[in-house]
């Protein structure tokens, strides 16, 4: 009878709180399959954490430190995949297809904010969701200074990328 409460309980978190979780899987996936193993190995993390989740931090700033860790660990060995069949075949498989319609503007900031590496990229995430330098300090576990210094850092760097692809493609 526990388990089964436990089982619901978090089946209602995880569906709660999908949104935070996707958000995550779209910033470090190109296609639909990758976001699917993601999501799927970001939901295994949780689950396993889950009964030790104790409520001493905020349950979405829980959320977002297993999503991202699990995130950057998969980003981590997809590239080192990726990589490895680079180096064998030469293949051009063209521009990646845009999955909304977005405004070129944002579409360049969110292709620049996808060349950051996976820690830059979880900060400027989490700062553009909203979230105060105190909770991301305790996602990430860098202290609250250092995050507001690697903001301003993460954003002058997004500036300059911007920049130059705007002179670059005329966007």
């Amino acid at each position: 009878m526990v388990d089964l409460q436990l089982h619901e309980r978090f089946i209602q978190l995880l569906e709660t709180n999908l949104g935070i979780i996707l958000k995550i899987t779209r910033a470090y996936t190109n296609t639909s399959q990758d976001r699917e193993d993601l999501l799927s190995d970001i939901a295994f993390e949780m689950w396993k954490a889950y009964p030790h989740f104790k409520g001493k931090s905020k349950i979405s700033t829980w959320i977002y430190r297993i999503a991202l860790n699990t995130a950057m660990n998969y980003s981590r060995s997809t590239r080192k995949k990726w990589d490895f069949l680079k180096n064998a075949v030469e293949v051009d498989y063209g521009e990646p297809s845009s999955e909304s319609d977005l405004n070129p503007q944002i579409e360049l900031l969110n292709d620049c904010i996808d060349e950051l590496d996976e820690y830059n990229k979880a900060i400027i995430l989490l700062y553009l969701d909203g979230y105060k330098h105190e909770e991301i300090s305790e996602i990430t576990g860098i202290s609250k200074s250092n995050v507001g210094t690697r903001i301003s850092r993460i954003k002058e760097q997004l500036r300059e990328r911007v920049a130059i692809k705007q002179k670059h493609y005329g966007v």
